[in-house]
């Protein structure tokens, strides 16, 4: 079983020629509004690819909370999502024709939800615990020091990157940045980017993913490099995320960490072949068809 403890979004889609500019106004070529999140969409990816998910989060007492619910309810327990006074969490996504984005976020309701919502049977539970940095960083800190003291395996997204003390990396199983979170944090450290001088640095894993190049990683006493499935780019908003919560899926379910590479990239790649966010995250069966 997997505990998401992550942020649950509204994200706003538009869809544009080329970004914007400073000063310019654009029309969009389409429109449309999505359930999102990088918690959200992590755990939506795991639940589809077969795990059982338990997301931890808040939304608000708004117009917002249910679309922002609406795919998680149907495959996860969202039984411990607070709802707060705050707003719920939404975020602007442009995308250009060449299917790159441009995003951004209005944390509201995500700074204040409770890693304490995750009680301590539940944690007992757990084989994962997959945690990113769109909620308030002290309490995704207090949860990483929690899975301490059980047997679930502690997975990082580093994403948005922000600072978070070495000590805390540290106490991490599996950290996964993607290259330009891979960047800030070698700045912050002071080593190379890679996953092996990251990894190094930090004594823990980490899992570097690179694009279209595939991903790397530097855990569990193995260094692996994998190559990314080659697909026709139409958007790429969620394919990190689908990475994550395949990834998570398939820990979860005791696959070795170069099989769970690779069976996310796959799942990835679907993602960034067809448009939309949690609309693009495909399904046990879909994956499994594409890796045959």
């Amino acid at each position: 079983m997997i505990i998401t403890f992550g942020s649950i979004n509204v994200d706003f889609v538009y869809e544009v020629e080329a970004m914007p500019q400073a000063g310019q106004t654009l029309l969009a070529k389409r429109f449309r509004t999505e359930s999102g999140g990088k918690g959200a969409n992590q755990a939506l990816a795991a639940a589809r690819d077969g795990a059982e998910v338990v997301m931890v989060g808040a939304v608000g007492n708004d117009g917002l909370a249910e679309v922002g619910l609406q795919n998680l309810s149907t495959v996860t327990d969202i039984s411990r999502v607070a709802r707060v006074a705050e707003p719920t969490g939404n975020a602007s996504i442009h995308i250009d024709a060449a299917g790159r984005n441009m995003i951004v976020v209005a944390a509201g309701a995500n700074l204040v939800a409770s890693s304490n919502a995750v009680e301590k049977a539940l944690l007992d539970r757990a084989n994962v615990v997959l945690l990113q940095m769109e909620n308030d960083v002290g309490e995704v800190e207090k949860l990483i020091r929690r899975t301490l003291a059980v047997k679930a395996t502690s997975i990082l997204n580093l994403a948005p990157a922000f600072p978070l003390p070495q000590q805390v990396l540290s106490l991490c199983d599996l950290i996964i940045v993607n290259e330009d979170e891979a960047e800030a944090l070698a700045g912050w450290l002071g080593c190379g980017a890679s996953a092996e001088a990251l990894s190094a640095h930090l004594d823990t894993g980490v899992l570097r993913t690179l694009g279209g190049e595939g991903a790397e990683a530097s855990a569990f006493g193995e260094y692996i490099r994998i190559a990314a499935m080659s697909v026709e780019v139409k958007d790429t908003t969620a394919a990190g995320d689908c990475f994550v919560g395949v990834l998570a899926s398939a820990l979860d379910r005791g696959l070795p960490l170069k099989a769970a590479m690779e069976r996310a990239s796959v799942a990835a790649g679907i993602a960034c072949s067809r448009p939309g966010s949690q609309s693009s995250l495909p399904t046990f069966q879909e994956t499994e068809q594409v890796m045959a």
